[in-house]
């Protein structure tokens, strides 16, 4: 998944690149492919027929890319004026259709207010290009530092929230403008398409339910399963099924079960933690092992270190086997059953687990 981020920083600061740099390094910790450009380094001129050389590159990106985040200060209400030159270059009939379906993530501050104004001018030019803004952080620098406590943790918040719908892939319905650009790839029909509501969806296949024949299913794939693996004196896993390309992510980049552990907010999948509240204390020995636990909401997902005070459930493992689990190797229902998890608790939040994480 490729990401660009571009920051147009005009006259005084106000923090923006304090604020810029922490969404990008909040990404960075995904792994995902960055690529970022300040526009005040390329000597950006007002658009006219001869200036597009400058910009082609950002272009470029911006055609390819999964998701877009374009960070500005806001002076008067207004965003400020590299950011509006910047935008001035969609005009230009060879960029046309460059931003359309992209989910963007704005960020906009200002000194002493209006940088929600600002904000709604460049998400109106986006909806105009064909874009969709799907997270705004707006910042205040007079009310507060974007170096220090509550202001941080907004900043993360939000930005998770940009990746996972971008990992998630969600698509956004919206009314047209008359001068909306034509996305220059799709027909008429293909242009607008009915929202797609999950909720709905999940309501009305009562995904979150399970009948007794269902139950049974379910006993029965387990025996299945408990037959077809088995373990051997070395604890490899032996399997009648062929083995499966890993991509990177689920490799981990390397990263240790600790680290793999703790960025498993930014894989959350609320749509499928509807009724989950629960806290899992997670006990890891090994190389790389530790104690830890994750508080699990519809709404988001924490890791801490430490023991709970309270638990739904207690996993135990080496950090090899859980490691395992986490790059997604093998499941955590099927570790369990061929003992290389010990499990003590509400059984049933185990068999989701696999689920709520892309």
């Amino acid at each position: 998944m490729k990401i660009t981020a571009i920051v147009a920083p005009f006259g005084a600061d106000f923090g923006l690149n304090a604020a810029f740099s922490l969404v990008c390094d909040t990404l960075r910790e995904t792994g995902e492919d960055m690529q970022i450009f300040n526009l005040a380094s390329i000597g950006l001129d007002h658009y006219h027929a001869d200036s597009t050389q400058k910009i082609v590159d950002i272009m470029e990106n911006i055609k390819d890319t999964d998701g877009v985040i374009f960070a500005f200060p806001a002076v008067y209400n207004m965003p400020g004026a590299l950011a509006l030159t910047f935008l001035e270059y969609f005009c230009d009939d060879a960029y046309n259709g460059y931003f359309w379906g992209k989910p963007c993530l704005l960020l906009g501050i200002s000194e002493n207010g209006g940088e929600r104004n600002a904000l709604e001018a460049v998400a109106t030019a986006l909806l105009q290009l064909g874009a969709h803004d799907v997270v705004r952080i707006a910042l205040n620098a007079a009310a507060a530092s974007v170096v220090k406590g509550d202001v941080i943790e907004l900043i993360e918040r939000q930005t998770e929230d940009f990746y996972r719908i971008l990992r998630q892939n969600r698509r956004y319905v919206f009314a047209a403008p008359q001068s909306i650009v034509a996305n220059p790839t799709k027909s008429a029909s293909e242009t607008f398409r009915a929202p797609i509501n999950l909720d709905e969806i999940y309501e009305k296949h009562q995904l979150g339910t399970i009948t007794d024949e269902q139950k049974g299913d379910i006993d029965k794939i387990t025996e299945i399963f408990a037959k077809k693996f088995i373990t051997n004196p070395n604890d490899e896993v032996i399997s009648e099924q062929k083995p499966v390309a890993i991509s990177s992510m689920q490799q981990g980049f390397g990263r240790t079960p600790k680290q793999l552990t703790a960025a498993l907010s930014h894989h959350f999948n609320p749509h499928l933690a509807k009724d989950v509240n629960a806290v899992i204390q997670l006990n890891i020995s090994g190389a790389g092992g530790f104690e830890g636990f994750l508080t699990i909401t519809p709404q988001y997902c924490n890791f801490d270190e430490g023991n709970s005070e309270a638990s739904d459930i207690l996993i135990i493992a080496d950090a090899k086997a859980w490691g395992n689990v986490l790059a997604k190797k093998i499941t955590a229902q099927k570790a369990f059953m061929m003992g290389q998890l010990k499990v003590r608790g509400n059984f049933v939040l185990l068999t989701k687990f696999d689920q709520m994480f892309i």
